[in-house]
């Protein structure tokens, strides 16, 4: 089952929309939506799972948590100074750009994790 957890602002107040028994489809709506203003993070939550995007507006930040580890999703393996300001729930924050992705790669990594699609991605694995 697959379950969204949409946020919507409204300046500094925040809603969750949830949108239980979801589809893949239903999921690249919801984040297809993300403008980094009025929603800046959506996360997915699959098979024990989170699937967590930040940001919008064509940048964005994903991170996979599961019970064993954390994956971050990478737009190259190359180690990178610069960083970029991308707004996650809601927030102003700084990350470096090797992290900011496109949004043909969330949706390459969320198709990965919900459907098995191979995919040429490059994840950061952080062990717990």
């Amino acid at each position: 089952m697959i379950t969204i957890y949409e946020e919507q602002r409204k300046g500094a107040i925040a809603d969750t929309i949830e949108h239980s028994h979801a589809s893949l489809e239903k999921s690249l709506e919801v984040i297809g939506r993300m403008d980094g203003v009025t929603c800046s993070q959506v996360t997915v939550q699959y098979m024990g799972n989170m699937f967590i995007v930040g940001g919008g507006n064509q940048e964005f930040i994903v991170t996979v948590e599961s019970s064993a580890a954390i994956h971050n999703l990478l737009n190259s393996m190359e180690e990178e100074d610069e960083f970029v300001e991308i707004t996650v729930g809601g927030q102003a924050c700084e990350f470096p750009q090797k992290y900011i992705v496109s949004l043909e790669q969330v949706e390459s990594a969320l198709r990965q994790l919900l459907i098995d699609t191979p995919t040429e991605l490059h994840w950061e694995m952080i062990e717990k």
